[in-house]
């Protein structure tokens, strides 16, 4: 990406932060049906990072990744869980956080999204209790210097993703006004997208997310599929475990000839420097496995 370029969305970015706009063309307002009485935590209007200073991220720890640092939005799980995963984060040197929105079945804490536990996305009101921990978490995770990459949908849950794609404007109109886009550098539209949408379901959904949020989307696929990178602005790019750091500059290399910014999201199923490092040697931006 060129210097101009990088100029014109730092500049476009200050005037709709200067306008009152924020992050997604819409205030976090509290969520639909949420009592007046609640104090909401508010989003709007904080400084975020730029999405290519979202540069080290570490998603996963534990045996074979059992341990999902991007299910912390999950209400199921425990506040000092999420306090814990986020100082392991910051343990870990990284800079940014990534985390899922809707998520039926991907790891533990798994079952919720921003309409409840065990609810699936649909045209209605969020539920208030919700978004509620959903936005607080949001704002503890940015008041510990961490940028956030926000990812709509998780895999592992087709029918959660269909309901998603098959009303997205309205869905995704619903999770901004729940206020869940306000400190995102990134919205992703989903992890292994080709899993689960096929290529009229993955443009609702990229349009839906560009038609409420003003800065750049990604796409993401399963291992060495780029399917859908070209609905996007920057490619969460992934390969099967087990790659050499040789083997991952050849993939970030090839990844790179799509023509987008490569964050080498998914390399191994745990913490890998040296892999990540050999990412970023090759020309990738931002890396997942820290």
């Amino acid at each position: 990406m060129s210097t101009w370029t990088k100029l014109r969305d730092k500049a476009l970015r200050r005037i709709v932060t200067l306008l009152g706009l924020g992050k997604g063309s819409a205030s976090a307002t509290p969520a639909a049906g949420e009592p007046s009485s609640v104090s909401a935590i508010s989003l709007a209007g904080l400084a975020v990072p730029e999405w290519d200073k979202c540069t080290r991220a570490s998603c996963w720890g534990g045996t074979n990744a059992s341990v999902r640092i991007m299910n912390c939005l999950s209400p199921k799980m425990p506040d000092s869980v999420f306090k814990e995963r986020v100082a392991w984060t910051k343990a870990r040197g990284a800079n940014t956080i990534h985390l899922f929105l809707v998520n039926k079945g991907d790891g533990e804490y798994s079952g919720y999204s921003p309409w409840g536990v065990g609810k699936k996305p649909n045209a209605g009101e969020t539920d208030a209790a919700t978004v509620r921990t959903m936005r607080e978490r949001l704002y503890y995770c940015h008041k510990q210097g961490l940028a956030v990459v926000i990812w709509l949908q998780a895999d592992d849950s087709a029918d959660w993703a269909r309901a998603l794609a098959s009303n997205a404007d309205r869905c995704v109109a619903r999770i901004v006004e729940a206020g869940l886009f306000g400190v995102a550098s990134t919205v992703v539209a989903g992890l292994e997208m080709d899993e689960y949408w096929n290529a009229t379901h993955a443009r609702a959904v990229v349009s839906a997310i560009r038609a409420h949020y003003h800065y750049k989307v990604g796409t993401h696929h399963t291992g060495g599929k780029t399917t859908f990178a070209s609905l996007g602005d920057i490619l969460f790019y992934q390969v099967e475990p087990g790659r050499s750091a040789a083997q991952i500059k050849a993939d970030t290399k090839a990844a790179l000839k799509t023509g987008k910014p490569v964050n080498f999201f998914e390399l191994a199923r745990g913490p890998a420097r040296d892999l990540c490092e050999a990412a970023f040697s090759a020309g990738a931006f931002g890396v997942g496995n820290w």
